[in-house]
């Protein structure tokens, strides 16, 4: 029977391990050892995935459950700790966060100080560490004997990397071959490399499908008959924030489907309002009819993954692509050209800039749809040259700006060691209304601060445009960015979607030949 010491163990194993076959071995003879209900719990808890969260639990809460803590160690079992979590998920009602501090204080008596420190984390979504979903997965492949590809399928599919990981496991092949889409299930979604250019486009996938890049929100819907579904890129159902998407959907002629699209605010001449206006739609469930007509949504339709009872998901995107613009109506169809001409490219990219949108999505004819960033079937071209960081840290503002969080860490993702490499701070592009609203936000999700700065919870993505990347020796990856500033927040991004610190050195390399 596994403990959550085993757990941790694990956990600073991986840490400490910096080859990624090396992580990789370790994590797959650990999964050997996992039997039935434990297997699931283990690559949850190594994904920082807590199934009952929220908890209602928050950092005042366990600085009360720490004061005075007595210490009674034993090593309490995986399948003990979620029986644990179960027990205080089910606590509602009067009296129900005092009963919550009794419970953590009888498990958080009976842990040693790094386990303490691994649930404290587990709890407050913090787990950030190698053993992330590109290396749990090759691990799984490695434990189980099973291709690495049909594993990440299944992962697409499923959206749950514990049920995955015990169907491997115990039911190998066989087990694996139930995972297909289903509708109201969200597919994970795939997702698109950056590239310098038109020409560096053509270079990768030759003749393509081009289309506006719309700085929408991606929305994918599941349609069976008169009943429609609608999800976010993170999989959040948001079906009854957009009622006039869903009365649009149930228009197209489709007996059942899963299609994505992106949706956008317009002004009256058809141009985007600003990123944060289309997101205001997102997640109310209070005065959604007035939002509806303050800030009615537009949708542009991309891709179809599902119909009429048949996955599309293998077939070539530029099938799924026709397929879908002979059910959908041209007028809700992203703009898209086929071309490996350079100059028809240059025009169209011109035109989609010219109609306010960021650039062009670059899609391979012959792609099929993975999920997450999986080579360079699509790419996405951008003439300004933006990254999507996470805000480490924010230092409070002076004169106009005193009494409010304004110079922002910058923070890249590192894969490798699960932590964010820190590449420069900013003030600049920040409005009024963007300085107050970040403030807001950064306090919800502060874990400390000095006299000058708040350090919060790596989770705030926020896109950030600059000139270039030059060495630096102030920071600890050696780079920094020059003349950053920021362009939008991204909520609807996770902090994993953040682009990495090895594609910033990349593009440093890149730049210095």
């Amino acid at each position: 029977m596994i403990s959550i010491q085993d757990l941790v163990e694990l956990s600073r194993k991986v840490r400490s391990t910096t080859r990624k076959k090396e992580k990789v071995s370790v994590l797959a003879d650990f999964f050997r050892r996992a039997k039935g209900e434990e297997i699931g719990l283990v690559f949850r808890y190594l994904s920082g995935q807590l199934p009952q969260r929220p908890l209602g639990i928050g950092w005042a809460t366990l600085q009360e459950v720490f004061q005075g803590l007595p210490i009674n160690p034993r090593l309490p079992s995986l399948i003990e700790t979620d029986r644990f979590f179960e027990e205080i998920s089910r606590e509602k009602g009067e009296g129900s966060l005092e009963r919550k501090v009794s419970l953590l204080r009888n498990i958080f008596s009976s842990l040693q100080q790094d386990e303490k420190e691994f649930l404290t984390g587990l709890i407050m979504g913090e787990i950030r560490q190698g053993a992330l979903e590109g290396l749990v997965l090759e691990a799984i492949a490695q434990a189980s004997s099973l291709p690495v590809d049909r594993l990440r399928q299944s992962l697409m599919f499923s959206g749950d990397i514990g049920k995955v990981a015990q169907v491997a496991l115990d039911e190998g092949m066989t087990g694996l071959s139930l995972f297909q889409p289903r509708l109201f299930h969200p597919i994970s979604p795939m997702l698109a490399n950056p590239v310098e250019g038109e020409a560096e486009a053509l270079e990768r996938l030759g003749e393509a499908g081009f289309e506006f890049k719309i700085d929408g929100a991606r929305i994918q819907v599941h349609k069976e008959k008169e009943e429609v579904g609608i999800f976010t890129r993170h999989l959040k159902d948001i079906t009854d924030s957009i009622p006039e998407i869903v009365k649009l959907a149930r228009t197209f002629q489709f007996e059942n489907a899963i299609f994505e699209g992106e949706v956008i605010a317009l002004r009256k001449d058809g141009k985007p309002l600003p990123f944060q206006t289309t997101m205001r739609r997102f997640g109310r469930i209070l005065d959604v009819q007035r939002l509806e007509k303050e800030i009615p949504l537009t949708p542009y339709f991309f891709d179809l993954l599902y119909a009429n009872g048949e996955s599309f998901i293998d077939k070539p995107y530029r099938d799924r692509f026709g397929l879908l613009s002979q059910k959908v109506s041209s007028k809700y169809m992203i703009h898209q050209i086929i071309t490996r001409n350079e100059n028809e490219l240059k025009d169209f990219l011109r035109r989609s800039l010219d109609a306010g949108h960021e650039g062009l999505m670059a899609k391979g004819l012959d792609s099929l749809y993975t999920a997450g960033h999986r080579g360079y079937s699509w790419l996405k071209i951008k003439p300004a040259r933006t990254l999507d960081l996470v805000v480490l840290a924010a230092e409070w503002g002076h004169g106009r700006r005193k009494g409010v969080l304004s110079n922002l860490h910058l923070g890249a993702r590192d894969p490798e060691s699960g932590t964010f490499i820190m590449l420069g701070k900013t003030f600049k592009g920040l409005t009024d209304e963007m300085l107050h609203w970040q403030t807001r936000r950064l306090l919800e999700l502060e874990v400390s601060r000095d006299q000058w700065t708040v350090y919060v919870k790596p989770e705030l993505v926020v896109e950030v445009a600059f000139n270039e990347i030059e060495e630096s020796p102030r920071y600890p990856g050696g780079l920094a960015l020059r003349f950053a500033r920021v362009k939008n927040f991204r909520p609807d991004k996770s902090a994993s979607e953040a682009d990495t610190f090895q594609e910033i050195g990349q593009l440093f390399e890149e730049k210095r030949r």
